[in-house]
């Protein structure tokens, strides 16, 4: 990372890393499925074979919902947003919090330079920083939670309803036992090869048909997860910090302990809210 002078904007590449893991087309299903799974991404930048050419990118939810397209090319969002290396960590901020985004593509000439997310933006460069804003100004009220004995796949569906990448895990008496996150749920999952039946109609005048129908297999690559409760996969050491507590804090505590989110409580250890990397981001829009 370059030193800034007194004044001096943060840019795109003080933070980005440049160690980027992607994947190519042509391809299939299975590479990008596999790759998510052994490197804990959920969005993955696609380049043309033999080139750092960017393509477009591919997310796990494009995978889950089209559970029969095995040709990463017809899987592609060929049309991402994207910023370059010069570009201001502000205008990857308010990308990300206007956008509803994990992470970017950092483009030069056409090419693949980098990738910068929230992760870098909040590790790399807001823990460096003095915001002495109180985190309960930017913190959610709105908590999503689970019982601790609900299935695992019950709870990836609910952090999909609610739009949540992690939910409070509660135990029978109402309390946290822990927390589970969506890299928690794809660490669980294994990548499996499904055969579906899927029925054809055939035409009537091909003089060759014996039947009126015909099957088609179709293989596909899925995540299937575990039928086990959430409690068996959450993480139950719960790092939080008081609503008092700075951004800046808020920033060094998930940097240290490498999470996305952090309960707030207040006195009694009550939990009040609960305070993400993507709310930080807003702390840092505010400050220019």
């Amino acid at each position: 990372m370059r030193n800034l002078k007194s004044g001096e904007k943060m840019l795109v590449k003080d933070v980005m890393t440049k160690e980027i893991v992607y994947v190519v087309i042509p391809g299939r299903r299975k590479d990008a499925l596999d790759t998510m799974q052994k490197k804990n991404i959920f969005n993955l930048p696609v380049v043309k074979k033999g080139s750092k050419k960017l393509v477009g990118v591919v997310s796990l939810n494009d995978l889950l919902n089209n559970p029969e397209e095995d040709q990463l090319a017809l899987l592609v969002n060929r049309d991402p947003l994207k910023v370059s290396s010069d570009d201001s960590i502000k205008k990857a901020c308010q990308i990300f919090v206007r956008e509803k985004l994990r992470n970017l593509p950092v483009v030069e000439n056409s090419e693949l330079a980098g990738i910068i997310g929230i992760d870098d933006i909040v590790k790399k460069g807001v823990f460096k920083l003095h915001i002495e804003e109180p985190c309960r100004k930017y913190m959610k009220t709105k908590i999503a939670a689970v019982w601790e004995n609900t299935p695992l796949n019950v709870v990836l569906n609910i952090m999909g309803y609610s739009k949540s990448l992690s939910v409070v895990v509660l135990n029978n008496s109402g309390e946290i036992s822990g927390m589970v996150d969506r890299e928690d749920i794809i660490k669980a999952g294994e990548v499996v090869s499904e055969m579906k039946k899927k029925d054809m109609a055939t035409s009537e005048e091909d003089e060759w048909d014996w039947e009126t129908r015909s099957t088609l297999y179709i293989g596909t690559r899925t995540l299937k997860l575990p039928k086990k409760p959430v409690k068996d996969y959450m993480t139950k050491e719960v790092v939080t910090i008081t609503s008092d507590g700075t951004i800046t804090e808020c920033a060094k505590k998930m940097r240290k302990y490498n999470i996305e989110q952090l309960p707030v409580t207040e006195d009694n250890n009550k939990l009040i809210g609960i305070i993400r990397d993507y709310d930080i981001l807003k702390a840092l829009i505010d400050i220019g």
